[in-house]
């Protein structure tokens, strides 16, 4: 209410006032508003890989904090600082090195093996339509079957101090990945170039060397991404069923789990994930290569 002793010129200059005020603090809000705006698009506009280094900082924060507090005593979770230590000496010595190229030479001919038979697989359904049902389920099988399960029956039907086991492994881990993705991929070609092809008499190979492979190669491409880390893991799995070998990360692994040698085994585990990280990003740098049309690939090829 109006004090009865204020003259209209106060009151209505009291209400400029009070009017003026409102009209500072909309403005004061719509600034930091647009503050906010600026800041959430500076962050949406940011290259990936510092989505990828702000992650990276706040897992190494979260493991920091939890091995100085849950695993301080049972030192099963050691802190981020010591494993560095550990990454740095164990890259330092040739023995490391040496277990790094067998191991990845063991990925590769899984690799290798693995995808020839994913394609064999996915390739007979354009020959034999019926046979897709059978390959997708060969593909199931060879993704469900439990590599430790299966590991020490194919180390007794292998020669002791081959690598048979930890290529087996490597190429059991990348088959159904690679069949799924090419079957997908060879569903993309467009069924009005195909039929483009057959009007001017092409033959199915014609189709699926002009039409088909080049609509399947972004997701083909996306199916070998993820099987390259894939296989390297299974390899390094495979290693702890050798007998008569004495190098791989998986023996290496297998030492200091015997000696309970919690930092270097996260030492070594972050060996691990690094290739395997190395594989996933060398892959993605090549899709972006040779399909440079297919945004998805792109966008994933930069995550690193």
């Amino acid at each position: 209410m109006t004090d009865l002793h204020t003259s209209p010129r106060e009151t209505a200059e009291r209400e400029v006032e009070a009017e003026l005020g409102q009209s500072v603090a909309l403005q004061a809000e719509t600034a930091r508003g647009s503050e906010r705006r600026s800041v959430l698009g500076s962050l949406a506009a940011a290259p990936p890989w510092v989505g990828a280094l702000v992650g990276i900082v706040l897992i190494v924060a979260i493991w920091q904090v939890v091995a100085v507090t849950l695993f301080s005593v049972t030192g099963s979770v050691p802190p981020p600082g010591q494993v560095l230590v550990q990454l740095v000496t164990d890259l330092s010595d040739l023995v490391y090195w040496r277990a790094i190229g067998a191991t990845a030479g063991s990925a590769a001919w899984g690799f290798l093996w693995g995808n020839l038979i994913a394609f064999a697989l996915a390739f007979a359904v354009l020959l034999v339509p019926w046979f897709e049902g059978l390959s997708t389920q060969l593909a199931v099988v060879c993704s469900c079957i439990p590599l430790t399960a299966i590991a020490p029956i194919v180390t007794l039907m292998s020669p002791a101090g081959g690598r048979t086991t930890s290529i087996f492994l490597a190429a059991l881990s990348v088959i159904f990945t690679t069949v799924i993705g090419t079957l997908l991929g060879l569903r993309a070609a467009s069924e009005t170039q195909l039929d483009v092809i057959t009007a001017y008499g092409g033959s199915r190979w014609t189709q699926l060397v002009k039409v088909r492979l080049i609509a399947a190669l972004p997701s083909i491409l996306a199916a070998l991404k993820l099987a390259a880390p894939a296989a390297f893991l299974g390899a390094v799995l495979g290693e702890y069923f050798l007998i008569g070998v004495d190098q791989g990360l998986g023996i290496l692994l297998l030492a200091a789990q015997a000696t309970a040698a919690s930092v270097k085994l996260w030492a070594l585990a972050l060996i691990s994930g690094g290739i395997a990280g190395i594989a996933y990003f060398v892959i993605g740098r090549i899709s972006r290569l040779v399909t440079p049309w297919s945004a998805g690939d792109s966008r994933a090829g930069e995550g690193f």
